[in-house]
């Protein structure tokens, strides 16, 4: 028996599949997509099992271990990396590694045993910290002449291994054996209050016990020792509370109809209103899932929506399985794991959970289903709604398109009968909308106001403060200020790989690139003309924070946005803490603008809104009315409530159908779609080319052009600079290409054909570069 084995090693000339030799004592264990070890050159590797043959002419090594149990990459899995790869025509190696939770990769190391300490150098020898094994990453290239050096002359041996990047938790636990023989146990009466459960040390401690006393009882057998695998808990700060729902005959129709042909597969887009009970829906539908005994998976868009989602779901069902980037590596592999052992019945995860091997699902919930978020646009690209498709085709189960506001593409699907449409058009309890009024700070300025706060929103904002109800602010800008001029000279700095202008950071007083993460300190002092004459310029986040403090001295407010939430469960505190009423202002970024329910927000107010539409993206128009119609929502949930929109260009359509309505919105946008040939009549798609040489990286793309041209079912645009025109040193140049072709074959011959070692020609299936 062989394997063909796909080793993970990004690069060109591996991408294939290798062929091993299956040993015999492997051959009843082995099945496809499973890890395993393998030779490689001159080093061990991991790989996965790609398929198992009878024949072979190129294998001559044998597969060295399993690495698995049972498979980390089922049938199902398959089918979605096959999916990816035609898509993008991405290496196997990266689209494994998408799919792949990173925890259970593995690390490669060098360990280095010291045979012989003579001739060998001291600064070497300091490194064995007095040990006869130094362990090295295998990445670490600083010792390799030393290293080759003592090898030649024996005074080392340097033999390869590797670990999991992540390892389950594991911890010794005892457990009271009531056979025991031991005389003197009268002695120990907290015996007697045992159960015979595995207690770990901690637990013995608070009960009582000493070390001492554990280590003797140990070795009379009164205690029996064992090493069990422990998960590690997530901790959250909310309390559980259910809500008592009945459905509105709107809900029950919503209901009754997934209900219907709930064992077979079907899109929903669900279209209700903010407030109108998607969330509730979402628990009965699950409720009915979990009585035939399958699963459920529920995404949300945002971590920061976690916290509220889960708190909702909890309260109705025992427990749920959580998966995002913010947990720890081990928190994320013991969820991994309990749902690779079939111990989950509800997951709850941002995008990446989407590729969670559950083999029951019985629906596919995906809240905010407009998000953008759902889109992954660096490394490998994938639309987890694209992928949800797929597991819920699988599975013949319905996957229902939660949203207030569907995507163009979503709601176009729906109305031309490829999905069902579900309307919810009323708050239940009769709660009306929240009012809503555009202030167009053109007018304030010719009043002589020249704050960032209307004075429409600073009575607004007032008014609630004295009852006690609460305000949220969205700005969607991050830092101090967008960037930093000399007003000396007019230098702007700028990243020194992007060419971008760096953002002010006040509080760090710091200036950071948003692209590559460069940083370095702010200074006054500008390094063209030596003036100390450099100043921000614009408006961002912490400099509306700072104005709202001090218009209004006597509010707490509290800020959420990407700088604000870096550490682990930072998100879930904010949440946590406004819904408790402790700030009476909450001001954030788009991340604030969604899934929010909070009972005693009465006013929403926006600041220049307008800036939303800036973005160059044919997709600025619909992104602007999505974030603006939800954080409108956010407002009134129990009470009536109002929204006050600023801005100076309030005249686009995108803004002005906050007021009509998202069905207006559609009709517009979808014509401006129609004239210019984008989403949902053509497929739009990206290549991006890097090069050091700024001419021969736009003729390489141009030459892609006239390439792709040749095929009547293709449209480009371009090339042009990218919207980060340099990065990393590299000029950046952008094609986009629209095409009505089911495939993007076509468009990968053409790209085969203008290769280029010198520059990188990269195809993006999701837009936006």
């Amino acid at each position: 028996m062989y394997a063909k084995v796909l080793i993970d090693i990004k690069h060109e000339d591996v991408n294939r599949f290798f062929d091993y030799v299956v040993p015999p004592s492997l051959a009843h264990e082995i099945e496809r997509g499973m890890r395993v070890l393998v030779p490689f050159g001159n080093q061990e590797r991991m790989g996965y099992v790609i398929e198992l043959v009878d024949e072979s002419i190129q294998a001559s090594k044998e597969i060295i271990a399993l690495l698995d149990v049972i498979p980390s990459i089922t049938d199902e899995m398959f089918t979605l990396i096959d999916h990816i790869i035609k898509q993008t025509n991405d290496l196997y190696a990266a689209v494994f590694e998408t799919v792949v939770p990173a925890e259970i990769g593995l690390d490669y190391y060098q360990d280095i045993t010291l045979v012989d300490a003579r001739g060998v150098a001291q600064d070497f020898l300091d490194l064995f910290q007095q040990k006869n094994v130094l362990t090295l990453s295998k990445g670490n290239h600083t010792y390799d002449y030393l290293m080759r050096k003592y090898v030649k002359s024996k005074a080392i041996t340097v033999t390869p291994s590797y670990r999991q990047k992540t390892d389950e938790k594991r911890l010794y636990t005892y457990t009271f054996n009531p056979n025991h023989t031991y005389e003197k146990a009268h002695h120990y009466p907290k015996l007697k209050t045992l159960d015979l459960k595995g207690y770990v040390k901690h637990e013995l401690h608070a009960i009582g016990f000493t070390d001492g006393q554990i280590k003797t009882l140990l070795s009379h057998e009164v205690f029996l020792r064992e090493k069990k695998t422990v998960e590690r808990k997530i901790s959250h700060v909310y309390r559980l509370h259910d809500k008592d729902v009945k459905l509105t005959e709107e809900q029950q129709l919503a209901f009754d109809t997934v209900q219907t042909h709930r064992h077979t597969y079907q899109t929903y887009v669900l279209k209700g209103v903010t407030g109108s009970g998607k969330t509730e829906l979402y628990i009965k539908w699950i409720e009915e899932v979990l009585k035939n005994q399958q699963q459920a998976l529920v995404l949300v868009p945002e971590i920061a929506l976690i916290a509220p989602m889960a708190q909702r779901l909890e309260s109705v069902f025992k427990e749920i399985v959580i998966y995002h980037s913010h947990l720890s590596k081990g928190e994320r592999l013991d969820q991994y794991m309990k749902v690779k052992r079939g111990e989950a019945q509800i997951v709850l995860g941002t995008r990446s959970a989407v590729f969670l091997p559950l083999d029951k699902l019985g629906i596919i919930v995906i809240d905010e289903a407009h998000d953008g978020s759902y889109e992954q646009i660096d490394r490998t690209t994938y639309d987890a709604i694209t992928m949800a498709r797929l597991r819920a085709k699988y599975h013949q189960c319905p996957l229902i398109l939660g949203s207030a506001t569907p995507s163009i593409v979503s709601m176009y699907r729906a109305l031309q009968k490829k999905d069902v449409l579900l309307e919810l058009k009323e708050r239940p309890f009769g709660i009306k909308e929240p009012m809503i009024e555009l202030v167009d700070m053109r007018e304030e300025l010719k009043q002589k106001n020249t704050s960032m706060f209307s004075r429409r929103l600073k009575q607004a904002i007032d008014d609630r403060l004295v009852k006690k109800e609460q305000t949220m602010i969205l700005f969607n800008r991050k830092g101090y200020a967008p960037f930093v001029m000399c007003r000396q000279c007019g230098h702007v700095p700028t990243c020194p790989t992007c060419g971008i202008s760096l953002t002010y950071y006040q509080q760090d007083e710091t200036l950071k690139c948003h692209y590559c993460g460069h940083e370095e300190a702010f200074t006054k002092t500008c390094h063209v003309c030596h003036e100390q004459a450099i100043k921000p310029v614009g408006v961002g986040i912490e400099q509306v924070e700072r104005e709202l403090k001090k218009t209004f001295p006597k509010a707490e407010v509290i800020r959420m946005d990407a700088n604000v939430t870096k550490t682990k469960g930072a998100h879930e505190m904010i949440w946590h803490d406004f819904e408790h009423e402790k700030a009476d202002i909450l001001l954030g970024t788009q991340m604030i603008a969604k899934g929010m329910d909070f009972p005693k927000v009465t006013l929403v107010g926006v600041l220049m809104a307008d800036m939303m539409l800036k973005t160059p993206s044919y997709r600025a128009s619909e992104d602007a009315y999505m974030l603006l119609a939800q954080v409108v929502g956010r407002s009134g949930r129990r009470t009536p409530g109002e929204a006050i929109i600023q801005g100076y260009d309030l005249e686009h359509y995108a803004i002005k159908d906050v007021l009509s309505g998202y069905d207006a919105f559609y009709e517009e946008a979808l014509y401006e779609r129609k004239i210019n040939g984008y989403e949902p009549f053509n497929h739009v798609y990206q290549v991006l080319a890097e090069g050091e040489g700024y001419l021969k990286t736009y003729q390489q793309l141009f030459q892609l052009k006239k390439a792709l041209l040749t095929n009547k079912h293709i449209d480009v645009l371009g090339p042009v600079p990218a919207y980060i025109k340099k990065k990393n040193e590299r000029y950046r140049f952008i094609i986009t290409i629209k095409t009505t072709l089911s495939s993007n074959q076509a468009i990968f011959e053409a790209m085969a054909t203008v290769k280029n070692d010198q520059i990188a020609v990269r195809f993006y299936a999701i837009i936006d570069q």
